[in-house]
């Protein structure tokens, strides 16, 4: 367990050059050890002079493992911050919430392999009942995953936090200051319960001590229960400004996705997750205890009104310490899939099906061979005496909930490839799912013929292997 009073801790954060990992960097670095975790190489291998003791930023890619856990080595509590999260990769095929699963997945792995005492999660307010949003119900696997291999993990779940630099903020104060006039759907109507980031700080602060915060999910609950409208308002009257709000009965929410995201110079991608999560009202207390905040919260006004400040940066601080560096390779491929888990199966299952299934529905054109030993697998267009792909099994590297490949030839792969391209079926029991996953492959083909040939092939066979797997449940 955490002492209640903690001294000089090593603290990793994952997400640390985010909205709200800068703020708890900076808090945390005064009496602690701090890991920055970062996928920028540049951030890492910062100059001397711009470098403050306390916080060693650590050049690291979330979606290997083995990264992760070299970044992770030798540390004491380890903050996830980390929400929905781009490969650095040329193709990415796969959704968010499936590359989300990858990198928590790996996080609650490698946490495990560096015996972290406490996992803290930063995650989204549940409702209580009726629709629940794909953003949402990603936070939510996302904390299962984290809490599956840590016994002492606390999951904090917040709904709109609001500070200098934070992307709720940044959308509401771009709709106030470029509309004058404003369509309101019946979505900007539900409740929610806005955070400050300084009490979001605090509260992840406090999060440290297992004495002083027990091990669960509690919802972070701001000083007002108020609708997207009205915050607008408020924010109106904040910058001083005359704004008109139009209450229309219906607005898909697609358009209003469009909408928002022209305004406000915002991806779809950023601005969705808002809109979704707010066709319900987003309370705190419903299905999680309220965090017991120390002092009061921020009042709403002084929120917004910190909310409109430019964002204060962190410097570049502490000592460098980078086992990997990012690969510069442009031609990287990374493609995740969703798929039906079979009762009673585990990743090892499901990686002996696909390697037994998958000739099947080839010939005659591929065939699959095995090594004398069954670790390695070679897939052979006919009439071709070279493997399109030669695929190597490591077994020490695997269990019942990770099945690893890696691609170590081919044909089809780059020969002069520098990371580890691997093959990866993931399982995740609690939600009935598994993932395949290509990582850090690099093609040998020129980069527009494999767009639309091997990478297409792919997206369809993984496919039909999905309506395999669904199949053979229903017959279970």
């Amino acid at each position: 367990m955490v002492e209640s009073s903690p001294a000089a801790l090593r603290i990793a954060i994952a997400g640390a050059s985010g909205f709200v990992g800068t703020d708890l960097a900076r808090r945390l670095a005064h009496t602690h050890q701090i890991i920055a975790l970062t996928r920028s190489a540049l951030a890492a291998h910062s100059p001397p002079q711009h470098r403050n003791p306390g916080v060693y930023w650590v050049c690291c890619n979330l979606f290997s493992l083995r990264e992760t856990e070299a970044a992770l080595a030798g540390t004491d509590i380890a903050f996830f911050l980390v929400h929905s999260m781009m490969p650095s990769a040329r193709l990415t095929q796969g959704e968010y919430d499936d590359l989300d699963l990858i990198i928590a997945d790996n996080f609650s792995r490698a946490a495990a392999t560096a015996e972290i005492k406490r996992i803290v999660y930063l995650g989204g307010i549940q409702p209580e009942q009726g629709y629940i949003s794909r953003h949402l119900r990603s936070r939510l696997e996302v904390e299962h995953v984290l809490c599956s291999r840590t016994p002492d993990c606390v999951a904090l779940r917040a709904g709109l936090i609001l500070g200098p630099g934070g992307s709720s903020s940044l959308i509401l104060m771009r709709l106030i200051k470029r509309l004058p006039v404003m369509v309101c759907p019946p979505w900007t109507a539900k409740k929610s319960s806005p955070i400050a980031l300084r009490d979001t700080v605090n509260a992840l602060v406090d999060c440290i001590s297992s004495e002083k915060i027990p091990t669960g999910a509690y919802d972070l609950e701001g000083p007002e229960h108020v609708s997207y409208l009205e915050l607008m308002r408020r924010s109106a009257d904040e910058m001083n400004l005359r704004r008109y709000f139009i209450k229309i009965p219906v607005f898909s929410v697609g358009l209003s996705r469009l909408w928002v995201s022209v305004i406000t110079s915002q991806s779809k991608e950023l601005v969705a997750p808002l809109i979704q999560s707010l066709l319900v009202d987003m309370l705190p207390g419903r299905t999680a205890t309220v965090f017991p905040l120390e002092r009061a919260p921020l009042p709403l006004i002084q929120a917004l009104h910190q909310a409109e400040m430019p964002k204060m940066h962190l410097e570049i601080t502490g000592q460098t310490t980078v086992p990997f560096v990012v690969s510069a390779q442009t031609d990287n491929v990374v493609s995740v899939q969703r798929l039906p888990l079979p009762t009673g199966w585990d990743a090892l299952d499901v990686a002996k099906e696909y390697a037994q299934w998958l000739p099947r529905i080839m010939r005659p054109l591929i065939r699959l061979e095995f090594s004398s030993d069954a670790t390695r697998l070679r897939f052979k267009l006919l009439g071709l005496s070279s493997p399109l792909l030669e695929l190597e099994f490591i077994e020490s590297r695997s269990d019942a909930r990770r099945a690893l490949f890696l691609v170590i030839g081919g044909l089809l792969r780059a020969a002069n490839s520098k990371p580890l391209s691997r093959l990866e079926f993931r399982v995740f029991p609690k939600q009935r799912l598994v993932l395949a996953a290509v990582l850090d492959f690099s093609p040998a083909l020129p980069w527009l013929i494999y767009l639309f040939s091997q990478a297409q092939a792919h997206r369809l066979i993984m496919f039909l292997f999905s309506r395999h797997l669904r199949k053979l449940s229903e017959k279970k």
